[in-house]
């Protein structure tokens, strides 16, 4: 029993010694930090390896992303691991968790609940890690995040975080407006989602277009369903360029009357669903 534990102790300590090892100079770590309303990053280069980052998308999970173009992983694993400060004079290392890895892979991803704990372990002076097995080395590869000069620019990350865009693109995406009978007049909801839209469109530079397409139903008298699709379709843009302050280049806009019905006329629900407005935001 004594040679069996003493052969698993002699094995750990083993591929501990064995690992290439990748981290940033002590003297020389930098953390960048990049702020939009849609995303933040915190990162910072490992010399010979690559990059490991922080990052957080509006309404995701945090995630800690070690990416190299010089290391790509064999078909195994990855474990992500924590390694003790120094002042604790231990080779030991906490594992958090094991995931597989591809041919070729060049990204190794911890998300949410374990990149959350990365990060609380960096704060208190640890080192996140990811272990592999490379195409391009012998020995595994060993990839450890510096604590040096990480407070300050955490902060920064922090308040980033707690101000990202509380929207994401597939919220305003699409809108649709309905109307009364003959009415194009916007209501007091119709204004808070279109705000709502150009909110996010101010902040997401991707942002191409917006199409506005003016819908009737099939009732009434037609040569008012030509002013009134109009009318619906003008109103909203109005709204957008005057209210919102969106540039009028970014808005394209057509009417269709009742030529495009969402439901069937034949009925009043099927009526009430045609008499609308489309909003497509478009990247």
């Amino acid at each position: 029993m004594l040679n069996t534990l003493l052969i698993l102790t002699l094995s750990l300590f083993t591929s501990f010694a064995q690992a290439e090892q990748f981290q940033a100079p002590i003297t020389d770590t930098q953390w960048q930090v990049i702020e939009s309303p849609l995303e933040c990053s915190l990162s910072q280069e490992i010399t010979g390896y690559g990059r490991a980052k922080f990052t957080k998308k509006s309404q995701g999970e945090l995630q800690l992303i070690f990416s190299t173009k010089m290391y790509p992983s064999t078909q195994s694993n990855a474990s992500f691991e924590i390694a003790q400060a120094p002042w604790q004079n231990s080779e030991e290392r906490q594992k958090l968790i094991s995931t597989p890895t591809l041919n070729n892979q060049t990204q190794f991803i911890l998300s949410g609940h374990f990149a959350e704990l990365a990060l609380t372990h960096i704060q208190e002076g640890r080192f996140p890690t990811v272990r592999y097995r490379s195409q391009s080395a012998s020995e595994d590869i060993s990839v450890l995040l510096s604590t040096v000069h990480f407070r300050d620019s955490h902060l920064t990350f922090q308040q980033c975080i707690d101000n990202l865009h509380p929207d994401v693109y597939n919220d305003i995406r699409k809108l649709s407006v309905y109307y009364s009978v003959e009415e194009y007049e916007l209501s007091d909801a119709n204004k808070e989602a279109l705000t709502r839209i150009a909110d996010y469109v101010k902040v997401d530079d991707s942002i191409r277009r917006i199409n506005i397409s003016g819908h009737t139903d099939s009732h009434g008298r037609k040569r008012l369903n030509i002013p009134l699709s109009e009318a619906r379709v003008l109103t909203i843009k109005k709204f957008f360029i005057e209210t919102c302050e969106l540039p009028e280049n970014l808005i394209t806009t057509s009417y269709h009357r009742e030529f495009k019905p969402a439901a069937r006329n034949k009925t009043k629900q099927g009526r009430a669903l045609n008499r609308r407005t489309e909003i497509e935001v478009l990247r």
